[in-house]
């Protein structure tokens, strides 16, 4: 099966990335269907969707982690027993961040759409993020901290400021929390990932 990288970002955090070759069936083999699995794939109706779930549990297995332990809470955040997890999926591509403090991942496919919402995520301190790869690659940055951050209602435009890329810092300012991040960027075909990891 495809497998296209692990990574140690740190002595506290490593990237686990599958590139999603497979059919949703040559996905299921080796793993245990246990029932909250089960209930995930059923409330996906896209197979891209379902493929990118089945390729997070390959990863898991990979990682040395038995899948059943990952559970998500309320807000649907995953969970790990004893230590801190993170997981992303797009199209052709799924990845888990595995670390000893706080962290987020995202990854997303290069699309031209990402211009005509600029103003919903982009601060004006950010213009050196200008093309369409630019523009994606910031906001993967930005998902990866906002996950690493856990505080509902940050607003990206605002509270939440990316260095440019060549820093690979971020930091938030918001009300219940002042925190900074260190980044990590990847290309993958035509994706674009970050990894953020809280800067203790």
């Amino acid at each position: 099966m495809p497998f296209a990288l692990h990574q140690s970002l740190s002595s506290k955090a490593e990237l686990w990335v599958w590139k999603i070759k497979e059919s949703e069936k040559e996905l299921r083999e080796g793993l245990h269907f246990h029932s909250r699995l089960e209930q995930r794939l059923a409330k996906l109706k896209a197979g891209s969707q379902r493929k990118g779930v089945l390729a997070v549990q390959q990863l898991l297995l990979k990682a040395g982690i038995d899948p059943i332990t990952m559970q998500h809470d309320a807000a649907g955040i995953p969970r790990l027993p004893s230590q801190y997890i993170s997981i992303s999926h797009a199209k052709g591509y799924a990845a888990i961040a595995l670390g000893s403090i706080p962290l987020g991942v995202d990854i997303e496919q290069l699309r031209d759409q990402v211009q005509r919402i600029t103003s919903k995520f982009v601060h004006a301190s950010e213009n050196f993020a200008q093309t369409t790869s630019e523009l994606i690659q910031l906001w993967t940055a930005k998902e990866a901290v906002y996950k690493a951050v856990e505080v509902p209602g940050i607003h990206l435009n605002q509270q939440l400021l990316v260095h440019p890329f060549e820093k690979a810092s971020a930091e938030v300012c918001h009300p219940q929390k002042t925190q900074s991040y260190v980044l990590y960027f990847f290309d993958f075909d035509q994706h674009k990932a970050t990894v953020a990891l809280e800067n203790t």
